[in-house]
C-alpha cells in the first residue's frame, strides 16, 4: 500500500481524530486496487511499491512535507519542511531559493528522480484516500453493535455532523479525487513528453496519455472535436468507443491502409511515398495503371501534388475531416459524457456532472453530421488520391474509381465498336443500292 501512517492520512484530513486509523487502511487498499492500478498499469504501479518502502526508509513519512522548496531534504526529521507537491514547479525554476542563503547543518541533496516519485507517490496517495471518504463515508459515521444494532458513530468534544454537512463532505472529498486523478495523468504526460522516468513502466495502463493507434491520440486533440472539458480521465472512459467507431464507420469507407497512413501522420508526420512508375516495384499494384493512381490526370494531379509541402496540406485537410466525423460518431455513440470532476460547474448530484444531449432527435442529428462529415472526407479522397500515395491504391475509393474509369474505357470501345459497325452496314447498304439501281445488263453470260 502507498499510504502506511497515521501522519499519511493526517496529511490530507487534517481536522480528523482517528483513534484506530488502521482500520481505514482496508478501505484504502480497497480503493488502491480499484481505483488506482488501472490509471498506473501493474508494473507502474509495482514499482511505486517498491520506491515507497525505500523513500520512507530514507526520509520518513511520506507526506507533503517530505522535501523542502529549495530541493534538498533534511536528514533531522523533527526540523520544518515544506509542501513539495505544491511548489515543485517554483523549485525547478529556483523562484525560492533566493529565500534561503545557504543550507542548514545536516541538509544533503536530494535526487530528482526522488523527488519526482514523492510527488507522484502523494498524488496517488490523494487519490485513493478521497475517494475512499467519498465512497464510505456512511460507513465511516456508523457503528454496529454485537447484537447487529447500528448506531451513530460519535466523539467526545465533537458535535455530530448534520446531513447537509455530510453530503458536503462527501461531495469534496469526490471533486478532489477527480483534481487527483487529473492531475495524476497530467504529471505522468508531462514525464512521457520530458524525463520520461516513469512512461516505460506506465504504457502498459490503460490510461496511457498516448494512443498511436487512434485519430485522437490524446485528450488534447479529443477536445478540440467532442468537448470533454480537456479531462484525460473522460478520454480514457471514451478510447473503446473510439476505436469501435474507428474501425466501424471509417476503415471500410477509405480502407485500412490509408487511414493506417493518416494515422501515421498525426502521429510523426510521415508522409505515404508517391507510387512508382510502370516497371518500377512489380509488387505495387498501381504498377498495372503506369505508375499513377486513378485519375490521376483529371483529380488532383499536377506537378505541385509531389512536392511534400503541397502532399502535407492534403494529410492535413484529410486528417481534420476525419476527426470531425469520428468526433461526431463517437458523440451519436455516446450522447452523454460524463465529466469525472466538478471543476467546470456545481451539480447536486455528488458522483459527476455531465452535458448531456438527450433523445433519439439528438442521436440522429450527431448521426447526420457524421454522415455528411464522411462524406466529405471521402470525396476529398477521390479528388486527391495521386496527392495521398501509395496509401491510396487498393482503397475502397480508389477500387471505385479504377472500376468507373475502366467502365468508362469498355463504354468507349463499345460505343467506338458499334459506330463501326454501323458504318460498315450502312456501306453495304449503299453498295446494294448502287447496283440494284441499273439494268442487269453488267451480268456475264452463262459459258457453256
Amino acid at each position: 500500500m502507498l499510504i502506511t501512517t497515521t501522519n499519511e492520512i493526517q496529511s490530507m484530513m487534517p481536522a480528523a481524530r482517528w483513534d484506530r486509523p488502521q482500520q481505514l487502511f482496508g478501505y484504502l487498499e480497497e480503493e488502491e486496487s480499484v481505483a488506482l492500478m488501472p490509471l498506473l498499469g501493474p508494473s507502474l504501479y509495482s514499482h511505486l511499491l517498491s520506491e515507497y518502502d525505500r523513500l520512507h526508509g530514507e526520509y520518513g513519512d511520506i507526506t507533503a512535507t517530505t522535501v523542502r522548496p529549495t530541493g534538498k531534504a533534511k536528514e533531522d526529521a523533527r526540523l520544518a519542511h515544506a509542501d513539495i507537491t505544491e511548489r515543485l514547479e517554483q523549485i525547478r525554476e529556483g523562484k525560492y531559493r533566493e529565500t534561503f542563503t545557504a543550507p542548514e547543518p545536516g541538509v544533503k541533496e536530494v535526487p530528482e528522480e526522488d523527488m519526482q516519485t514523492i510527488r507522484l507517490i502523494r498524488i496517488c496517495q490523494q487519490i485513493e484516500f478521497y475517494r475512499m471518504i467519498s465512497h464510505k463515508a456512511g460507513m465511516l459515521t456508523v457503528s454496529f453493535n454485537e447484537g447487529g444494532g447500528m448506531n451513530v458513530v460519535t466523539a467526545d468534544g465533537y458535535d455530530p455532523a448534520e446531513e447537509k454537512r455530510l453530503d458536503r463532505v462527501v461531495k469534496d472529498a469526490f471533486m478532489s479525487a477527480g483534481r487527483s486523478t487529473d492531475s495524476l495523468l497530467l504529471f505522468l504526460e508531462a514525464d512521457a513528453k520530458g524525463a520520461k522516468l516513469f512512461t516505460e513502466r506506465w504504457q502498459e495502463a490503460d490510461a496511457f496519455w498516448l494512443h498511436r493507434d487512434l485519430l485522437f491520440q490524446t485528450a488534447k486533440v479529443m477536445n478540440e472535436y467532442l468537448d470533454i472539458n480537456g479531462e484525460r480521465m473522460a478520454y480514457v472512459a471514451l478510447v473503446r468507443d473510439i476505436r469501435f467507431c474507428q474501425n466501424t464507420y471509417l476503415k471500410p469507407r477509405i480502407g485500412a491502409k490509408l487511414l493506417k497512413a493518416v494515422i501515421a501522420y498525426a502521429n510523426d508526420g510521415s508522409l505515404s511515398p508517391i507510387p512508382s512508375p510502370k516497371g518500377k516495384g512489380s509488387d505495387d499494384t498501381s504498377s498495372e495503371s503506369g505508375g499513377q493512381a486513378p485519375g490521376s490526370g483529371t483529380t488532383g494531379a499536377s506537378p505541385s501534388d509531389s512536392d511534400d509541402e503541397c502532399r502535407r496540406e492534403v494529410y492535413d485537410e484529410l486528417t481534420d475531416l476525419l476527426r470531425q466525423a469520428l468526433g461526431f460518431y463517437v458523440e451519436a455513440r455516446r450522447t452523454t459524457i460524463t465529466r469525472t470532476s466538478m471543476l467546470s460547474g456545481s451539480s447536486t448530484h455528488s458522483g459527476s456532472t455531465s452535458y448531456q444531449k438527450d433523445g433519439n432527435l439528438a442521436r440522429r442529428d450527431s448521426t447526420t453530421d457524421a454522415q455528411q462529415a464522411m462524406a466529405a472526407a471521402c470525396d476529398f479522397v477521390a479528388d486527391n488520391l495521386y496527392a495521398l500515395g501509395e496509401a491510396a491504391v487498393g482503397t475502397p475509393i480508389y477500387n471505385a474509381i479504377r472500376a468507373r474509369e475502366e467502365q468508362e474505357r469498355r463504354d468507349a470501345a463499345d460505343a467506338d465498336a458499334m459506330r463501326r459497325r454501323m458504318c460498315r452496314e450502312r456501306c453495304e447498304q449503299n453498295r446494294r443500292k448502287l447496283f440494284t439501281a441499273f439494268p442487269a445488263t453488267h451480268i456475264r453470260p452463262e459459258t457453256k
